[in-house]
């Protein structure tokens, strides 16, 4: 049956490659929502598993999802893709193996329509491992708040930049060509947030309806992931820098904070030269030079 073109509230946006472990769980999250006027955007980011099979069988088990198969070009380009074809007010970019609780469209919806000077809403964040299992929390951490801007910038430790936490007002990000930047890996998160946080505020809501699964194999145990993390730090620093983002009036703690994290993660990295050279650059942000 041909899909009828409507325009929902909001889009579900969701990249995956190689998803195919998590994928059907997310997508019935998704479609368990007590607020039903969405469509589901499924891009395929040039799978090599059976994925491609399995979003196929997805499109045909609801008429508001939409599937689109693609090159591999990463999950930036993916997401920017996915919000150019999404249709609804309000969009989520929501990873391929999170879950959301039932009242998570609902929820932020509600408080996107009650305050539109926002162009963001997310709430605090449960974590899951790999079988689906809490994790526990001794503090859960949030969405960024009225401050989003320092939360970022100064990594403050209860703030979370997952984008699947995220709804955000669709034409705030185009008004403002706010997309993620394909020149970053993980930071790509951080600076669309900072750029958003240039333009609007963000709300962060007491309820916990976002389960965010963390995997064992994660980057942050492996010294050759740990070199690729550390330059894509390095490269989200300069560009905060070389294209103005951070504002003014936090330039000089956001230097003193990030050459202090460069030089630590340049340790993790075990790129010694990178320590040092952050290491004198933090001790001159310190005394104002």
């Amino acid at each position: 049956m041909p899909k009828v073109k409507i325009k929902p509230k909001v889009s579900i946006v969701i990249p995956v490659y190689n998803g195919s472990r998590y994928l059907q769980q997310t997508v019935v999250s998704v479609l368990k929502q007590s607020f039903n006027d969405f469509e589901v955007l499924i891009l395929n980011d040039g799978s090599t598993d059976n994925t491609g099979q399995i979003v196929l069988e997805l499109e045909n088990l609801d008429n508001r999802i939409r599937a689109f198969e693609k090159e591999n070009t990463g999950v930036a380009a993916t997401r920017n893709l996915g919000l150019e074809r999404a249709l609804g007010e309000f969009v989520v970019f929501l990873d391929a193996d999170d879950l959301l609780g039932e009242d998570f469209i609902q929820s932020r919806v509600e408080a996107l329509m009650t305050n539109s000077q926002a162009g963001a809403c997310g709430s605090k964040i449960s974590f899951i491992d790999e079988k689906g299992v809490s994790i526990n929390q001794s503090a859960p951490m949030q969405a960024p708040g009225d401050k989003m801007m320092e939360d970022i910038l100064f990594y403050n430790s209860n703030i979370a930049t997952i984008p699947s936490n995220l709804m955000f007002r669709k034409q705030v990000l185009i008004d403002n060509s706010i997309s993620f930047d394909t020149r970053l890996h993980s930071s790509a998160d951080r600076l669309f947030l900072c750029k958003l946080a240039l333009v609007s505020t963000c709300i962060s809501l007491s309820c916990q309806n976002i389960f965010y699964r963390v995997h064992s194999g994660s980057m942050y145990h492996n010294p050759d992931s740990m070199k690729k993390l550390f330059k894509d730090n390095e490269l989200f620093v300069n560009i905060l820098i070389n294209e103005y983002i951070v504002p003014k009036r936090l330039m000089k703690e956001f230097l003193r904070k990030n050459y202090y994290m460069l030089s630590g993660a340049a340790i993790q990295a075990r790129d010694y030269l990178s320590f040092f050279w952050y290491v004198i650059k933090y001790g001159l942000a310190r005394v104002g030079i």
